[in-house]
């Protein structure tokens, strides 16, 4: 592994039965960065959907907890599902385009979490799992 890198994108956290019906403002611990390290977030992938989404379905920001929980990703609404929702995943990370995409770094000690702003409208739950790298 002679061109092998020191650092790359791992899964840091991998977090089951999420309740997405949770009541709005609701945040759940995704990943607390060790000591010594700041943690930069690259995307979350959710799977293992416990059901197919509904007319209402959940709306849910990534971030830094204790605060607007929105440094990584702002309001991302959870639709699409279909029927084969068992076998479906969805990946949510900033998009790349021609102007660079602006996220914060995560210091030591701080929790990288995810907020739900709308609760899912009937009862659903999901794995997340979170990838990035430390430094």
């Amino acid at each position: 592994m002679a061109n092998a890198k020191e650092k790359g994108i791992m899964l840091v956290s991998s977090t089951a039965a999420c309740n997405l019906a949770a009541v709005a403002t609701t945040e759940k611990t995704l990943y607390t960065v060790p000591t010594g390290y700041s943690f930069i977030p690259v995307m979350v992938v959710l799977h293992t959907f416990s059901a197919q989404d509904n007319a209402t379905p959940a709306i849910v920001t990534f971030g830094i907890a204790g605060g607007d929980c929105d440094e990584f990703l702002g309001d991302q609404t959870l639709n699409g599902m279909g029927a084969n929702y068992a076998e479906e995943c969805m990946i949510l990370q900033p998009v790349p385009n021609a102007t660079p995409v602006v996220v914060d770094k995560i210091d030591a000690a701080s929790v990288f979490a995810m907020e739900i702003t709308q609760a899912n409208g009937a009862a659903q739950t999901v794995t997340i799992d979170t990838f990035g790298y430390l430094i």
